[in-house]
C-alpha cells in the first residue's frame, strides 16, 4: 500500500506574535480593571442619585452617629476617676437639645391678626416665649411657600413643648412631631425675624454656655426631590389633607382616616415637608431625620431622645397621645413614644432607630458639677481669707486687716481706642471719674493694680498698715484675661455695696446665669459697672440664682476691731519727747485716742525718781487704749502695731535713728476680746529705728 507522508505548509505572512507568549489577560489585569470600574461606580452612582438601600442605610448610621457625637461628645474619652466624659451639647446645656418646627400653620377660616401684623397679632400661634397653640387657630405642622420655585420654611421657628393637655398631639415632643434640634448648629434658635410685644428678636438665644456650633448646620443635598409631590402653593395646597369648607381636615374624619389605624403616614403634606431638608438633618435617603424627647419608662425622671429614620419605604407609625374621633381629641398618657412605640409594625421594621438616654449622663454629670462646686466653694474661702483672713473671730491677715477697707474692683479698659491695644489697662474708675462697682479686685495680688496710673498702686506696709504681699494667688492669664474664675473656668463677679461696705462674691453656678443689678438679656453678663447696688436685695431662692455659689463680705467681718489696754507703763521716761501710739487705722492719730505723750512722770519703779510714765488707772472705766463699737476711733482688725519711742524730733512720727519699742497685738472684731491689764516697758531697752 502506498506509504502515507505528512505534508507541511509554511505559515501564512502576517505579524509577529513571537513576543506574545500567552493569548488574552491575565487574572491580576481582570481584577484591576474590575477595581477601577468599581471605584468609577462609587464614584459616579451617587452622583446620579443610584444608591442602594445598604449603602443609604449605612450612610445614616454615620450621619446618625455624628449627631449622636455632637449631642454628647465621642464615646471614648474618660476622667481620672473612669467616668466617661460628657462633651457635645449636652456636656455645655447639661439638657437635650430643644425641638424646633417652622412656624405652625394658620387655619384658612383664622379670623385674628396673623404674621402679617406682629405688633398685633393674636394669641395662641406657637410665637415665643410661651410657644402656646390654640387648635383652634392653627394646625399642628410646620408651614412654608415656595419663592422662585424652592420651598422655604417660615420662621420663626416654635419650640416643641410637651402639652399635657393633648391639644398639641401632633407637635408635641413624646409623639410625631418634624422637629429639629436646631441647637446643634445655631445658637439662634428661634431666629425671630421682628420684635413682638414682650419678646423681641431674635427671640430665643442659647446662653454663654452654648460652645457651638456642634455640627455644621445642615443643607438640602437633593433640590428638587419633592416636585413630584408639589412645585408650587398651590399644589402643596391641593395634598392631603386638606381643607374643608366644613371646618376640617381630610384625615381628621374619624381617627385618621381613610383607613382607621394609628399614625398619620397618609399625609402627603407631610411626605412633601420630610424631603425639605435645608436647615434639617437627613438621612441616607435624603429625608429629615425624627426627633423625639421621651420619658424613660425604666428609669423615673429620665428621658430619652429619639433619632429615627424612617428607612427604605419612607414611612412610620407613632403613639398618637390618644385619638381623634368626631374631630374631639381624647388623651391616653400611654399613648407614647416612650411607652407604646412598636418596632415590629409593619411601618416601623425598616426604620434605623438610636436611643440616647439621659440616665448615662444625668448621674456623671451630676458628679461633676457637685466636685465643681466643691472647688468653687474652696476658691470663695480663699477669696474670703485673702480678703478678710480668719474674721472676725480669727486673725485678720488678710487685704483689709492691712490696709482696713476691701480691695477696690477694677475693669479692663480700651482707653476708647480699639485699634490700638498698646494703651488698654485695668482701671478702677471710668471716663467720668466714677468708681466701678463690679469688676475684679486686682489688689489681692499687685500693689500695681492700674499699670497705666501709678496713683491706683498700694503704698507698701508701715507698722502693719499697707500692701505687705499678694493674698490671693495670681489668676492666670493678661490683660483682659486676668481674672479669678470659678470651677466651671467662668468669670467670677465682683459687686460693692459702697453705702453698707459691702463686698458680694458671686459665681454663676452650673447654668451660667444669675439675676443681681443690670445683667444682659441671657442673663449671663453684669451690664452698668457704675450702677448703685444694694446687697441686701441679692436674692438666692429666685430661680436663676438657685445654683448660684456666692459669699457676702460684710463690715462686721473686719469691723469694729476690740482692744483694751489698762494701763500702761514706760520707766525712764522723758516729758514731752516718749511716745505711744496705737496703729488703729491708715488715718492720721487722734491725740489722747490713738496718740498719748508723756505728761507728768511718776515714781512706777519705786527708786525714789519722778521719770516714770503711766497712762490709764489699771481698769476698764479708764484705760491707757480702748477700741469697741462704742468708742470714737474705731481699730481696724489684724495684726497690729503699739510703738512707743523717743520722739527726739517732736513731729509725731517715728523716725529712723530714734530709739523704739514695737509690740504686735491680734485685734480682731470679737466682742469682748482684746483685753489686757497693765504692760510695762524700759527706755533702756528701746532699739534704734533702721
Amino acid at each position: 500500500m502506498p506509504s502515507i507522508r505528512t505534508l507541511t505548509h509554511p505559515p501564512p505572512p502576517g505579524p509577529d506574535t513571537s513576543r506574545f507568549p500567552n493569548d488574552g489577560f491575565t487574572l491580576l489585569e481582570v481584577l484591576i480593571v474590575i477595581f477601577i470600574l468599581g471605584l468609577l461606580a462609587a464614584m459616579v452612582l451617587p452622583a446620579m442619585g443610584v444608591l442602594d438601600d445598604r449603602t443609604r442605610r449605612r450612610i445614616t448610621e454615620e450621619r446618625m452617629d455624628l449627631i449622636r457625637r455632637a449631642t454628647l461628645g465621642p464615646e471614648d474619652r474618660f476622667d481620672a476617676r473612669g467616668r466617661p466624659v460628657i462633651g457635645g451639647y449636652v456636656g455645655d446645656m447639661h439638657a437635650w437639645p430643644d425641638l424646633w418646627e417652622a412656624r405652625a400653620e394658620i387655619k384658612p377660616d383664622f379670623g385674628g391678626n396673623g404674621w402679617e401684623t406682629p405688633t398685633a397679632m393674636a394669641a395662641g400661634l406657637g410665637q415665643g416665649p410661651d410657644y402656646l397653640i390654640s387648635s383652634a387657630y392653627v394646625f399642628f405642622r410646620p408651614s412654608g411657600t415656595f419663592v422662585q420655585g424652592a420651598w422655604q420654611w417660615l420662621r420663626p421657628y416654635r419650640k416643641l413643648y410637651d402639652d399635657p393637655s393633648g391639644s398639641d398631639h401632633i407637635g408635641g415632643l413624646a409623639t410625631e412631631n418634624e422637629g429639629q434640634p436646631r441647637g446643634l448648629w445655631t445658637r439662634y434658635v428661634e431666629d425671630l425675624p421682628f420684635d413682638l410685644p414682650g419678646h423681641s428678636t431674635p427671640g430665643a438665644v442659647l446662653g454663654a454656655n452654648w460652645k457651638g456650633p456642634y455640627l455644621n448646620p445642615p443643607r438640602d443635598r437633593v433640590n428638587g426631590d419633592a416636585d413630584h409631590w408639589a412645585a408650587s402653593d398651590d399644589d402643596y395646597a391641593a395634598l392631603e389633607p386638606f381643607w374643608h369648607a366644613g371646618g376640617y381636615e381630610t384625615w381628621e374624619e374619624g381617627d385618621y382616616a381613610p383607613v382607621a389605624v394609628a399614625g398619620e403616614y397618609f399625609d402627603d403634606k407631610e411626605s412633601f415637608r420630610l424631603l425639605q431638608t435645608e436647615g434639617r438633618l437627613a438621612d441616607g435617603w435624603e429625608r429629615a431625620l425624627r426627633f423625639f424627647i421621651s420619658s424613660d419608662p425604666d428609669a423615673a425622671g429620665d428621658t430619652i431622645f429619639w433619632i429615627i429614620s424612617e428607612g427604605p419605604d419612607g414611612e412610620g407609625t407613632y403613639p398618637n397621645k390618644g385619638a381623634c374621633g368626631g374631630h374631639v381629641w381624647s388623651v391616653d398618657p400611654d399613648d407614647t413614644m416612650g411607652l407604646a412605640y412598636d418596632p415590629g409594625d409593619a411601618k416601623n421594621r425598616d426604620n434605623i432607630v438610636l436611643k440616647l438616654y439621659s440616665r448615662d449622663w444625668r448621674a456623671v454629670l451630676a458628679a461633676q458639677e457637685a466636685e465643681r462646686a466643691a472647688r468653687t466653694l474652696e476658691i470663695l474661702d480663699h477669696l474670703r481669707a485673702a480678703s478678710a483672713g480668719r474674721g472676725p473671730s480669727g486673725c485678720n491677715t488678710g487685704f483689709s486687716g492691712d490696709l482696713a477697707r476691701w480691695p477696690r474692683l477694677f475693669r479692663w479698659e480700651d482707653n476708647a481706642t480699639p485699634a490700638d491695644p498698646s494703651d488698654d489697662h485695668w482701671d478702677d474708675r471710668d471716663d467720668a471719674d466714677v468708681g466701678y462697682t463690679k469688676g475684679q479686685p486686682r489688689g489681692l495680688w499687685s500693689a500695681a493694680p492700674n499699670a497705666a496710673d501709678t496713683s491706683d498702686d498700694l503704698r507698701p506696709s508701715a507698722w502693719g498698715i499697707g500692701w505687705r504681699h499678694a493674698y490671693f494667688l495670681r489668676p492666670v492669664g493678661d490683660g483682659a484675661d486676668q481674672v479669678i474664675r470659678d470651677a466651671w473656668e467662668r468669670e467670677m463677679l465682683f459687686f460693692y455695696d459702697g453705702a453698707a461696705d459691702r463686698l458680694l462674691i458671686l459665681s454663676r453656678g452650673t447654668d451660667g446665669m444669675f439675676a443681681f443689678g443690670s445683667v444682659s438679656a441671657d442673663g449671663s453678663e453684669p451690664l452698668d459697672y457704675t450702677e448703685t447696688l444694694d446687697v441686701s436685695t441679692y436674692d438666692p431662692t429666685a430661680a436663676v440664682n438657685l445654683d448660684n455659689l456666692y459669699i457676702v463680705l460684710a463690715p462686721s467681718d473686719r469691723l469694729p476691731g476690740f482692744l483694751r489696754i489698762d494701763r500702761l507703763v514706760v520707766l525712764n521716761a522723758a516729758t514731752g519727747t516718749t511716745k505711744c501710739r496705737f496703729f488703729a487705722t491708715d488715718s492720721a492719730p487722734v491725740a489722747g485716742v490713738d496718740l498719748l505723750t508723756a505728761a507728768v512722770l511718776t515714781d512706777e519703779d519705786l527708786d525714789l525718781t519722778l521719770d516714770d510714765w503711766a497712762a490709764g488707772d489699771g481698769t476698764p472705766a479708764d484705760p491707757a487704749f480702748n477700741y469697741d463699737d462704742t468708742t470714737p476711733v474705731t481699730a481696724a482688725t489684724g495684726a497690729r502695731y503699739l510703738v512707743c519711742w523717743q520722739d527726739t524730733d517732736a513731729d509725731d512720727e517715728i523716725d529712723s535713728g530714734e530709739s523704739h519699742w514695737p509690740m504686735l497685738f491680734n485685734v480682731t472684731a470679737e466682742s469682748g476680746s482684746g483685753q489686757y491689764g497693765t504692760l510695762t516697758l524700759d527706755t533702756t531697752q528701746f532699739r534704734t529705728v533702721p
